[in-house]
């Protein structure tokens, strides 16, 4: 879960400094990689637990979606679910979003593989090791108050209704 407040918080500060728009469908694209690579593959598995007949295979389709093509391929199909004139504008906010969440993923280290940028093609895996993968537990109680801050700031602060004159 503090994986996925950092995604978002990363993606609205990156919003704030770069002003732009479609805010919202950004910081889904932050959290598509994480949606559509890790939580089938943990449903499945704990789901085989329960039925044993589900087949191994399936855990592992899912983790390409939380690489480049798949994350490209993610977006396109989730642009899909928006209304055709803001199909275009939506995919381009959801794959920023989702290169965004690789950005910030390639920051940390892990024991085992690191991201697989160039899947299929290559098996090559890379990532910077700057942070431990649980350090966003720690960064959380900093990052989140300084994003509400820092979006309030931004997009402004609730506005007083004006009374009519009667």
């Amino acid at each position: 879960m503090a994986d996925l407040i950092t995604h978002s918080c990363a993606a609205i500060l990156w919003k704030v400094a770069s002003k732009g728009a479609r805010v919202p469908t950004f910081v889904a694209g932050t959290c598509l990689p994480d949606f559509l690579g890790r939580v089938p593959a943990m449903g499945l598995t704990e789901l085989r637990w329960k039925l044993p007949w589900i087949p191994e295979f399936l855990v592992y389709l899912w983790p390409p979606f939380h690489m480049p093509t798949g994350i490209l391929v993610g977006s396109m199909m989730v642009a899909f679910l928006f209304p055709e004139g803001q199909r275009g504008a939506s995919f381009r906010a959801l794959l920023g979003g989702g290169m965004l969440h690789l950005a910030v993923d390639i920051l940390q280290r892990h024991f085992g593989v690191g991201y697989l940028l160039f899947f299929p093609f290559s098996l090559w895996d890379f990532e910077l090791g700057w942070i431990g993968s649980e350090d966003t537990v720690r960064i959380v109680p900093i990052l989140l108050p300084l994003t509400v801050g820092v979006g309030w700031w931004r997009w402004g602060r609730p506005t007083r209704v004006q009374e009519r004159p009667t």
